[in-house]
């Protein structure tokens, strides 16, 4: 299938509006499916020839798909008789095919992931395994859980998905299909179904986001704002905007991660979030984002006299950024607090991640693509240049005159262009 078509769209949104709905919905797909399918034949005069049709039922996709076989015999040499034994050889065949599915074990859906969940959980970070538990139990069991797993087709998932995409992004369903084509494997390797019908499903396009990021003159506004705000607010700005750092590096960041003597800053911890879970690791999102920056010059008076700061108040230090009295900083307070600190300041909301495509923007003015990226941590260079690097309202400007220099001073732009702009 090209992608997801809204084929049952017609019927109205409130009919299957919740997830015991949506469950009813899928089992009645299956519908008289139990026990082993039938094949009624016919026989047909096509050209002289006698053919044998039928409709059949396709366990793969779970469609009903029309066949045909010719009996090799012809009408004109009076073979109808034998043209029927042929029909029944073909039809019982046909049956075998329909029903190759011959597992004794019929277990459901909802086992299948939870044994993937399970087998997942020794190689997958803890974080990750906790969406993936999420979706399992707010959205993939409540609708298919109670399914068979043979009696699972392409259909069923076709109108999981395509109910779902009312609701939810498309971002957000491959997350939830990630759990249900690990499952559906899992029941591939033990025999019960044929083939991995999750493997058939294209999603739609997703609309790409574009981050955005501020110019130096709102940088410095919002650096002004925090700064007044005090901590832990001012050190998670300041990381976020000055060196680029993600949300989970912020609050993983360590005294012991920073050298004030070689004058450098180590990114090697992250504090991740996930509900009311936090989750601390010593390992960051991919092998190019563990690295070391060196320190910026005009940061590192701050930093310097914020540990001695909180050296002064008797904690024990371990965080960067944390609470005066040594708690540690949630993730989603950054969040909250950053959004709060730009309305009052005048500025325009941003996420905190686009202080990071701020950072990468204000660099790209004056670094090389490879020097942004190093800096960054991206695994691709193709990240850094198409995803964190805005082109500014100023370099724009600059941009055209650059380009309108160019013409002039090479004679290309003719007298009819300025003409033809003052009339």
């Amino acid at each position: 299938m090209k992608k997801l078509k809204r084929k049952i769209d017609k019927r109205p949104d409130n009919d299957y509006n919740n997830q015991d709905s949506l469950a009813c919905r899928l089992k009645e797909v299956i519908g008289n499916m139990a026990g082993p399918i039938k094949v009624n034949a016919t026989l047909h005069n096509d050209k002289g020839t006698w053919v044998v049709r039928a409709r059949v039922l396709d366990p793969k996709t779970g469609k009903v798909v029309q066949k045909s076989r010719s009996t090799g015999f012809k009408v004109k040499d009076n073979t109808k008789g034998k043209a029927k034994d042929a029909l029944k050889e073909i039809e019982a065949a046909w049956v075998q095919e329909a029903n190759a599915i011959t597992q004794k074990d019929d277990p459901l859906f909802s086992a299948y992931v939870w044994r993937w969940l399970k087998k997942k959980a020794v190689s997958t970070r803890e974080n990750t395994m906790k969406s993936y538990t999420e979706y399992a139990n707010k959205h993939i069991l409540p609708a298919l859980g109670d399914l068979k797993v043979r009696q699972m087709t392409l259909q069923h998932i076709e109108i999981y998905y395509e109910e779902k995409l009312k609701s939810l992004s498309v971002c957000s369903l491959k997350k939830q299909h990630v759990v249900i084509s690990g499952a559906l494997l899992t029941a591939v390797r033990d025999g019960i179904i044929p083939v991995n019908f999750a493997d058939y499903i294209e999603f739609p396009k997703a609309d790409k986001f574009e981050g955005r990021a501020y110019s130096s003159e709102q940088v410095a506004v919002l650096l002004k704002a925090v700064e007044l705000e005090g901590e832990p607010i001012r050190a998670a700005v300041t990381l976020a905007v000055c060196y680029g750092l993600r949300r989970e590096e912020i609050c993983g960041l360590r005294w012991s991660d920073i050298d004030f003597e070689k004058k450098q800053l180590h990114i090697r911890n992250t504090v991740t979030q996930n509900g009311a879970l936090r989750i601390e690791a010593e390992h960051t999102k991919t092998e190019k984002s563990r690295r070391t920056i060196d320190l910026i010059g005009s940061t590192i008076p701050y930093l310097e006299n914020l540990k001695r700061l909180q050296e002064g108040n008797g904690l024990v230090l371990d965080k960067v950024c944390v609470w005066p009295d040594g708690h540690v900083v949630r993730p989603d307070y950054i969040t909250r607090k950053t959004r709060d600190v730009m309305k009052k300041c005048g500025l325009e909301c941003i996420r905190v991640h686009d202080l990071r495509h701020t950072a990468a923007s204000l660099l790209a003015t004056r670094a090389t693509p490879k020097q942004v990226q190093v800096f960054l941590g991206h695994e691709d260079i193709s990240t850094t240049m198409n995803i964190y690097t805005h082109l500014l309202e100023k370099d724009r400007r600059e941009t055209s005159c650059i380009m309108d220099g160019i013409l002039k001073g090479a004679g290309l732009c003719s007298e009819s262009c300025s003409e033809s702009e003052v009339s």
